[in-house]
């Protein structure tokens, strides 16, 4: 018997329960999903393309019935952070992470930060983003922020991605490289989302304070000062100066004002020949200026690790690897 059939049967008691009208994005939000169903060409049962659509027509007719308190008791979890650096892995990094859950509000909406992640010299926020009702939003738009630390302005270059969760709700993500490394165990943040599609400036951004702790990320970071000149295959040279691990990344830093080229790039290879590429990058042989390439999701176990450099067309620049020790 199908769960339809069984629930057929099934005796409710509406009496307690209080009904409450959808709103117009919630009315939107079923009908699109009627539309989305109803246009399938070969639904693989016909039967149930027709319920849907029975069942949607029903609620907008009727409204809504369910209990206020129960919807109260129910708080909403925003995407995590884990599922940006690495969405097809099981990452775990609740140890080095600060749960939030503070709300901030303008005339654009509600804003949510869920989530706040130091690691080296590399800020990650998560929050959740509920557009007003005349706000047109969605995956291609931007929200990104302007962070200072410790009272300090160290933002360098900044990153995000907008995800929708429904009609009425979008994950925000950013990802904020910084110019040095904060190395206070106790940190104070204060993030300001002031810029919509990095052209227009929100007149009252979205403000939070927070204070987080790095102690258990300082203590497992590990540097491998290298300072250490390669001669590459294209007859540049390079300067690598150090590689920086911790359980969330692992960064490499290096030196191009000796090379007249900047397109040099780094991947790291394991022990067993396994090569992993890098997932950001920024180069530049200006004297004073330090070259970086990030490995976020990979850390450095207790193995023996290589750098293998190469272009941006894939063409490796050395016949060997280089060991990082």
């Amino acid at each position: 018997m199908s769960i339809y059939k069984e629930l057929n049967n099934v005796n409710l008691d509406v009496s307690e329960f209080e009904e409450i009208p959808l709103s117009k994005n919630e009315q939107k939000r079923v009908l699109k999903q009627v539309k989305n169903k109803l246009s399938l060409r070969k639904p693989k049962k016909k039967w149930m393309r027709a319920g849907v659509a029975t069942a949607a027509v029903c609620v907008l007719s009727l409204s809504l019935t369910i209990n206020k308190e129960t919807i109260a008791s129910v708080p909403f979890i925003g995407e995590v952070i884990e599922k940006y650096i690495n969405s097809n892995e099981d990452l775990n990094y609740s140890s080095y992470k600060t749960a939030i859950g503070e709300t901030a509000e303008n005339e654009l909406g509600k804003l949510t930060l869920n989530e706040v992640m130091l690691d080296d010299r590399q800020l990650f926020l998560s929050s959740t983003f509920e557009p007003a009702d005349n706000v047109d939003f969605d995956y291609q738009t931007s929200i990104t922020p302007k962070v200072k630390i410790n009272g300090k302005d160290y933002m360098f270059t900044t990153g995000g991605q907008s995800i929708e969760i429904n009609n009425t709700m979008f994950t925000i993500y950013n990802d904020i490289d910084l110019k040095q490394d904060i190395d206070t165990e106790d940190v104070k943040i204060e993030i300001s989302y002031d810029n919509w599609n990095f052209d227009k400036v929100i007149e009252q951004p979205w403000t939070f304070h927070v204070e987080v702790s790095q102690a258990k990320i300082l203590a497992e970071k590990k540097t491998f000062e290298m300072n250490k000149p390669i001669k590459l295959s294209n007859g540049e040279t390079v300067i690598i100066q150090k590689v920086v691990t911790t359980p969330i990344s692992t960064t490499v830093y290096y030196d191009l004002s000796q090379s007249k080229s900047e397109d040099i790039y780094f991947n790291i290879q394991s022990e067993e020949g396994k090569e992993e590429g890098h997932r950001s990058g920024f180069t530049s042989n200006d004297v004073g200026a330090v070259s970086v390439v990030r490995f976020n999701g990979l850390s450095l176990k207790d193995n023996n690790y290589y750098l293998v450099p190469f272009d941006s067309n894939g063409n490796k620049l050395s016949e060997v690897s280089i060991p990082i020790k």
